[in-house]
């Protein structure tokens, strides 16, 4: 199977991980694609250093070549790579049809052994053990640099808060600001030695969690960049930072959120209305 994770940083890494789980579950070879383009400009060595592999499962980085025939079709490429798919694979799925396919309950281990195989994804479409995530998706010594000073900063009592905005419209209009404010007064009113791990996209929240709970407030003094590795680094620092939180109040329809409190194996609390 050639598979493409798509979308940000979480999202790649709970679709890349269902589909390593999928592969050994059939018993098949996966070939992971690691592509990069405007959700997410890193290369996978950029970012991860795996502990382990299992010998089913090899990632490469997309070439030049691969992105006329194995990079998702699409409108910026033409809908070239389509034409190569038909020709190369038994069968093919894009994430497009992964979620309608998931509520209707099927069945993606018997699609898998129908041959050589094409699948794109950017949702967690089979179940994958907890151990895979820690084994595959392992922070390049740099970027777990990063963890480590942010979490030298936390209080013995430290929560994670993830505020989306920018791109995530459902996360503005669900998670409001204020109700962020009111779980933290409530941790506050619970605990005199809170500490606020907060990752955020944007500089307006960072200044008005600064104002509101001074002294109380770890994040990154960076401003947010999806455009650059830096920035991705940055972004993947936050991610294993909030996992190291007591909990996670988290955004709205936000698989980062959901990933950070996974990793952590912590409790999520959505903020919503």
């Amino acid at each position: 199977m050639i598979f493409v994770p798509a979308g940000g940083l979480a999202n790649r890494i709970r679709a890349a991980l269902s589909a390593i789980a999928l592969a050994q579950h059939t018993g098949g070879d996966v070939e992971v694609l690691w592509f990069q383009d405007w959700a997410l400009h890193a290369a996978f060595r950029d970012l991860f250093s795996p502990l382990s592999l299992p010998p089913n499962v090899r990632i490469k980085e997309a070439s030049v070549c691969d992105l006329w025939v194995f990079d998702r079709p699409r409108r910026k490429n033409f809908h070239v790579p389509a034409l190569f798919q038909k020709l190369i694979f038994d069968a093919r799925l894009y994430e497009h049809q992964i979620d309608a396919l998931c509520k209707g309950g099927f069945d993606f281990a018997e699609w898998a052994a129908r041959g050589r195989t094409y699948l794109a994804a950017y949702l967690s479409f089979y179940p994958y053990p907890a151990r895979l995530l820690h084994e595959v998706f392992r922070p390049v010594p740099e970027v777990q640099a990063v963890i480590d000073r942010r979490c030298a900063g936390f209080s013995p009592y430290t929560v994670g808060v993830h505020v989306r905005r920018t791109d995530n419209a459902l996360s503005v209009e669900h998670s409001p600001l204020e109700l962020f404010f009111a779980r933290i007064d409530e941790e506050l009113a619970a605990h005199d030695d809170l500490c606020v791990y907060l990752a955020t996209d944007s500089e307006e929240v960072k200044q008005a969690m600064r104002r509101r709970y001074a002294g109380r407030v770890v994040c990154a003094e960076s401003k947010a960049d999806r455009s650059s590795v830096q920035g991705i680094r940055e972004g993947m620092a936050d991610l294993f930072t909030l996992a190291r939180t007591r909990k996670v109040y988290g955004s709205f329809y936000s698989s980062f959120s959901e990933l950070a409190a996974e990793l952590g194996g912590i409790p999520l609390d959505v903020v919503r209305k």
